[in-house]
């Protein structure tokens, strides 16, 4: 962040009268989104590679996020005035002096952000300089200058040399242009990992496609298991007192199993395999049948991961496949795969990937959660978890590009159309007759 730049969006905030701080939001870890009279800032406090950027992309955040810090922002950002707004000396800090007014009292903060490397920090400080919040707690171990809540805030000293004053342009273009430079390599290097991750998952797939067992062969087992089994009951009544490990009966050399004590145990255990195979031999379609389905899901989920053009869309679909870390219940990661989900502002938002998991979707979907589904085209169903909760317009059109975006299809426009589920009616299976839909029109190219 040059000195330059940020001197000029100090000035940019110092006017009359006052402009309204409408709030500060955390949109990433690291990511604040900063409401000024309606018009969004963005500030990145990375170690290293801080920045103020704007864009007019919808950034929004893949969860809510809700520390300490982020309350104490809440509480003392929240509808404030900026005062002032200065630089600390040569020291790329800039102090935000903020206003809070109502029936009982005024109060006054400073809002400290620092964009000095390793030191990078969003401090709120009061009127005697006393930390009352920080998003980066330091301690005497860690460094001279403690930032520590209810300790006074020791000043950094200013550089011995006055850096160069670097004129980069316009304030709003550089504050563009400090996007561009700063997603585009974010962006590429994100998009290579969760390419590398799905490229593993896909790999695995392909592996146990490649490794199913055949039809025809479980059939034949099933069928010598069967005879097996059959040639020992038939027999039985020879061989009352039977103790080997081995008997031929009919001209046939039988290796009995090694749990089995008695031949009619034997015979039962041999029945027993009869069934399983035969079993899997039946079922041996479905469990390809599934693997296509999530091959065909996360094929499609790569080319969407490649074609992202932000990184908050990039940490939407990236929440698919790794939600599963954070459970550590088998039997939870089983039911929470019934379908695939992905986060969008902390809304969880649903899709099946095929007749069986659509039903599921809208049996678990609550009234007044969110139907969604493109018009006209056989396509997955979408849940938006949200109950009686109103959900913003971007969340709707995100959940919707998901949706299209996952359809075997072609390019082109589509009618996606959406309304509560309790005006959703199962009519067969997964197809459904709804009413007091809207639509939302979309391109996928």
């Amino acid at each position: 962040m040059q000195l330059s730049t940020l001197q000029k969006f100090a000035n940019y905030l110092t006017q009359t009268p006052p402009l309204k701080f409408r709030l500060i939001r955390r949109i990433g870890d690291n990511l604040f989104k900063l409401d000024l009279n309606g018009r969004l800032f963005f500030i990145d406090l990375t170690r290293q590679k801080s920045t103020i950027f704007i864009t007019d992309e919808s950034l929004i955040a893949p969860k809510i996020y809700q520390a300490p810090f982020d309350k104490s922002l809440e509480k003392h950002c929240f509808n404030t005035e900026i005062l002032n707004a200065k630089l600390d000396g040569n020291n790329r800090i800039l102090q935000l002096l903020l206003q809070t007014k109502n029936s009982y009292k005024t109060t006054q903060i400073t809002l400290q952000m620092e964009f000095t490397g390793r030191n990078t920090n969003l401090i709120l400080l009061d009127s005697n300089n006393i930390v009352l919040d920080a998003l980066r707690h330091i301690t005497k171990e860690q460094s001279f200058r403690e930032v520590r809540i209810q300790k006074p805030l020791l000043p950094l000293p200013q550089p011995k040399i006055p850096p160069k004053m670097h004129d980069e342009g316009e304030l709003f273009s550089v504050l563009r242009e400090n996007f561009k430079t700063l997603q585009q390599k974010k962006l590429e290097q994100k998009i290579q990992k969760s390419t590398t991750a799905l490229l593993q998952k896909i790999a695995q797939i392909k592996h146990f496609l490649n490794h199913l067992e055949n039809k025809a062969l479980l059939e034949s087992s099933a069928k010598k298991e069967a005879h097996l089994g059959q040639l020992i009951v038939q027999n039985l009544y020879l061989y009352p007192n039977f103790k080997g490990t081995s008997i031929t009966l009919n001209s046939t050399q039988i290796t009995l199993p090694n749990k089995a004590h008695s031949l009619s145990h034997a015979a039962q255990i041999f029945f027993e395999n009869s069934k399983k195979l035969a079993k899997k031999a039946k079922n041996i379609h479905l469990q390809a049948q599934n693997l296509n389905e999530k091959l065909s899901f996360y094929e499609n989920l790569l080319k969407m991961i490649q074609n992202v053009t932000n990184i908050n869309d990039l940490q939407i679909l990236n929440s698919n496949f790794q939600k599963d870390s954070t459970l550590k219940d088998s039997k939870q990661k089983h039911q929470n795969k019934q379908f695939e989900s992905f986060f969008i502002e902390g809304v969880k938002v649903s899709i099946g990937k095929n007749e069986r998991e659509n039903i599921a979707l809208l049996k678990e979907a609550h009234a007044d959660d969110i139907w969604m589904h493109i018009r006209n085209l056989p396509s997955s169903h979408c849940i938006i978890h949200c109950g009686k909760s109103k959900i913003s317009d971007i969340i709707l059109c995100k959940a919707a590009k998901i949706l299209i975006g996952l359809t075997k299809s072609f390019s082109g426009n589509y009618n996606v159309d959406y309304t509560r589920r309790k005006f959703v009616k199962i009519t067969q299976g997964a197809n459904v007759v709804y009413a007091k839909e809207q639509t939302l029109q979309l391109k996928k190219d």
